[in-house]
């Protein structure tokens, strides 16, 4: 499927090796966010939630027919405005429900469909990765899911008590240029470019205040993906690995409520190169819908 969005990505990036010139290295000029996020010493047993029997009904992405949720992003360029709502639902062979995705800021906006199975989500668009990088990307960025789910279903997560790991893959569709828009492409993605995506929760449970309001025992869920390409340097090209580490905070059938960028790094001459990057996602509203 095609996720097309447009955003700027500036890798700053420290010198490695004697081979390659030190470009300038970034200095975050706005503070991660001013949300305290404080640990929790409540127990890792979550509380009784309700559990809705719609078959897209899911405790991390609750696809019901007319949600909609609000985000602000805070990164190095200021503050953006993204919104997501669930749309229809088709239920033929497999359960469909369409999402849309706009970009307040650049007044863009795609509808994607996601396929959804007794609650567990399949193949849900990288819209969390296109805010985090709203700062840093330009051009057009269009990937398709290829093994692995999503985000799990109630019941299975339930039966594990809320402590699972999981992976999954996207595919890029077409060539994805990253470039640094002081002197051109930095970073280039080609065709069919594994995505690789991974996320853990052992059922802690943090505070976390946000917008939206007060989510006193939000689940916490490190994630991270990485994916390979051709770093441009003064020296000439490279190949290199990137790697994005997050952690998201989720309240079990309103969704993700918060979501920060811990560290990024390009492994490149043998050896990481941390990126300085800022970025934090933050939940303005949820409107629950049928």
């Amino acid at each position: 499927m095609k996720r097309i969005l447009s955003f700027l990505f500036l890798l700053a990036l420290t010198a490695c090796g004697t081979a390659v010139a030190a470009p300038p290295t970034l200095t975050a000029t706005v503070p991660p966010t001013d949300t305290i996020v404080p640990t929790s010493t409540l127990p890792p047993t979550l509380t009784t939630t309700p559990v809705p029997s719609g078959p897209c009904d899911n405790p991390f992405l609750p696809l019901a027919t007319g949600n909609e949720w609000t985000y602000r992003v805070t990164g190095e360029g200021g503050e953006a405005l993204y919104t997501l709502k669930t749309l229809d639902r088709n239920d033929g062979r497999n359960i469909v429900i369409m999402v849309e995705f706009t970009d307040q800021k650049n007044n863009v906006t795609v509808v994607e469909p996601v396929v959804c199975t007794d609650g567990a989500i399949e193949n849900f668009p990288l819209f969390v990765m296109i805010m985090h990088f709203s700062d840093y990307l330009e051009g057009n960025f269009n990937t398709y899911h290829d093994t692995g789910t999503y985000a799990p279903s109630y019941p299975t997560l339930a039966e594990n008590n809320w402590s699972m790991d999981w992976e999954l893959k996207y595919l890029t569709e077409d060539g994805v240029s990253l470039r640094n828009p002081t002197d051109g492409t930095a970073f280039i993605m080609g065709q069919s470019v594994p995505i690789n995506l991974s996320f853990k929760t052992d059922g802690t449970r943090e505070a976390v205040t946000v917008p939206a309001g007060n989510y006193p025992q939000a689940l916490k869920a490190p994630h991270s993906f990485s994916f390979s390409g051709s770093l441009f340097l003064p020296t000439g090209v490279t190949a290199s690995i990137f790697t994005l580490n997050t952690t998201q905070w989720y309240e079990p059938y309103v969704g993700l409520v918060r979501a920060q960028v811990d560290s990024a790094s390009l492994f490149f001459y043998k050896q990481d190169t941390a990126v300085p990057m800022v970025s934090v996602i933050e939940l303005v509203e949820f409107k629950k819908g049928k």
